[in-house]
């Protein structure tokens, strides 16, 4: 099997958003510190990762070795309230559904 081009990825993200299949891993600190730097909703960050491009890609489709949930991550990096975010993403199976799991949402690290 192929693997997904940025663009085939970001339209089965919006799918899966609009289908309400997420999870935004806010229990995450990282991700929960960014959502409160940015006084971010959860619907602010939904519409985020819905306006995401394939020109935001940074690199992927990747393995992700390190996963109860075997796939490939995408990773982008997008400028939002002047902050360079790292937003990793995969889609994955959950009780046989598919979901999109956002990993990664913070600043951008050197």
């Amino acid at each position: 099997m192929l693997p997904l081009s940025a663009d085939d990825f970001l339209c089965e993200c919006r799918l899966l958003i609009d289908a309400r299949q997420v999870d935004l891993f806010l229990n995450d600190a990282d991700n929960r510190a960014t959502v409160n730097l940015l006084s971010y909703s959860v619907r602010n960050v939904l519409q985020e990762l819905r306006d995401l491009e394939a020109s935001n890609l940074h690199s992927g489709p990747v393995p992700d070795n390190n996963s109860k949930y075997p796939g490939e991550v995408f990773i982008f990096k997008k400028s939002i309230g002047g902050y360079l975010l790292y937003i990793k993403l995969k889609i994955r199976e959950v009780n046989g559904r598919k979901q999109l799991f956002m990993m990664s949402f913070h600043p951008d690290r050197p």
